[in-house]
This record gives C-alpha cells, structure tokens and sequence, in this order.
C-alpha cells in the first residue's frame, strides 16, 4: 500500500508541472506562386522548407 500512495503523490506532484500551452517553432503557410518561390522565400528569411506533411 505504500508504494502505490507514494507513486500517487509522485504523480500528482509531477502532474502539476504540465504547461498549460505547448509552442512549437513549426508553421505553415499558403503561398498560391509555387514550391521554387516558397523554397527561395524561407531561405531568405532563416527558415528551411519541410515542404507539404
């Protein structure tokens, strides 16, 4: 019994470390000129093109 209560107060402690919002540093964008443009237009700004997912 007490090792299942302490993993339950494990649990709970942890548990209310979970951000409330997860970011990420992944978009995604429409641009009707085509994949040469869209290529071209990350490079210039930093960014690499994963191309569609």
């Amino acid at each position: 019994m007490g090792l299942k209560a302490c993993w339950l107060v494990l649990l709970l402690v942890t548990g209310g470390s979970v951000p409330q919002h997860l970011y990420h540093h992944q978009f995604a964008v429409h641009v009707p000129a085509g994949p040469d443009v869209v290529d071209d237009l990350a490079h210039r700004h930093g960014f690499l093109n994963h191309g569609q997912g």
